[in-house]
């Protein structure tokens, strides 16, 4: 793969090429992204075959003399997309390999830096309203759209009483930066997110979620 690789290196200036969790029937290593994803990891690049998108392995090898002619071009869901003409016969081999693997298509979406940083960002950013006392959460869904911002923040369980704090949660998700998102399939669709904020009095000190002083 490492000649056609090199191609759509240059054609695509460090673009990424698709990725695809697979595990194939006759290896049982389930490869997965270890670490939480870049902003080079979300730009995924798909390859098209004939005109047809078709879910490969992640390691699978397209000898470069394979290809009779590569485009770069939009696919029909505006992604910039690397078109290769093959021949019928090599079509059908590689949708035979696709078929002999299972390939997770399921998409990621994450806070910057890994959902782990986004109880620190909550933390960091949060206005406990003026006189709120004891402890409670509201839960916010939104949605997160292909380019990672945030859409329709709304309370769905838990509303408070407090006025303050149903705004002040609202708040938080609207000034949430963008999350990052990986399409393995290249029909893109938004996400629907449920957020939990919890609220603290200040000072005081929560054991199992029961005020101590």
């Amino acid at each position: 793969m490492r000649s056609l690789v090199i191609i759509v290196y240059f054609l695509l200036v460090q673009s990424s090429l698709a990725f695809a969790q697979n595990c194939c029937m006759t290896d049982s290593t389930v490869r997965e992204i270890q670490f939480p994803l870049t902003e080079e990891d979300a730009e995924t690049v798909f390859f098209y075959f004939n005109n047809e998108w078709i879910a490969l392995p992640y390691e699978t090898i397209i000898p470069a003399d394979s290809i009779q002619k590569i485009e770069v071009k939009n696919d029909e869901y505006g992604n910039r997309a690397v078109f290769c003409t093959v021949s019928p016969e090599y079509l059908q081999q590689l949708k035979s390999e696709s078929k002999k693997c299972f390939i997770n298509l399921d998409a990621r979406c994450e806070f910057p830096g890994g959902n782990g940083k986004l109880k620190e960002w909550l933390d960091a950013n949060i206005r406990i309203p003026e006189g709120f006392t004891g402890m409670e959460r509201v839960v916010v869904q939104f949605y997160v759209n292909p380019d990672g911002s945030i859409t329709e923040p709304r309370i769905i369980r838990r509303p408070s009483k407090n006025d303050a704090v149903n705004a002040e949660a609202l708040r938080l998700v609207n000034a949430l930066p963008k999350f990052r998102v990986k399409y393995s399939t290249p029909k893109k669709h938004r996400f629907r997110y449920n957020l939990p904020i919890t609220f603290k009095e200040p000072g005081a000190v929560f054991i199992r979620g029961n005020e101590t002083d």
